[in-house]
């Protein structure tokens, strides 16, 4: 009798080295939980994205966010502006080039994303406060070098 392949064994199952089928399984019910529990008024993962790449880059051109988190110039136009809309970025002059405008934070914007005022933050949050300190600690080395393998490097560089 053989022993059934990786990639069938159940999602419940963990061992040192999941599955590729599994891990995105996990992704996608945390990422689930999160939109599902955090309720409506949060920012969404893309707006919060956003949010935190001008927090971290700033003052950044729509054109460079845009780069940065591989949208397009017009996706990221109706984020920007219903970040500002909402009070957490502003738009200033670019003085090297009067027809630019350069993304910045505001204060409400900063608190939004570092104090974790969001719903969904603080579900995660409360999540990594109930794991030990070893745990909590291997989640974060985890997911970081995910996000490293996955191309997100640069935007990382906040987190450290």
């Amino acid at each position: 009798m053989t022993s059934p392949s990786a990639t069938s064994r159940p999602a419940t199952e963990f061992d040192d080295s999941p599955d590729v089928a599994t891990l995105y399984h996990l992704l996608t019910r945390i990422t689930r939980t999160l939109r599902t529990r955090g309720g409506n008024g949060n920012l969404t993962a893309g707006v919060a994205a956003a949010l935190w790449t001008i927090i971290n880059h700033a003052p950044i051109r729509l054109s460079a966010l845009a780069d940065r988190e591989s949208v397009s110039a017009p996706t990221m136009s109706r984020i920007v502006a219903s970040l500002e809309e909402n009070g957490y970025i502003e738009r200033t002059t670019d003085p090297d080039d009067g027809r630019a405008k350069l993304l910045s934070p505001t204060p409400a914007g900063v608190e939004l994303i570092t104090n974790a005022r969001t719903n969904k933050a603080r579900l995660l949050a409360e999540a990594l406060d109930g794991l030990d300190d070893d745990d909590r600690s291997t989640v974060g080395r985890g997911l970081t070098i995910l996000a490293e393998a996955l191309g997100t490097n640069d935007q990382l560089q906040g987190l450290r």
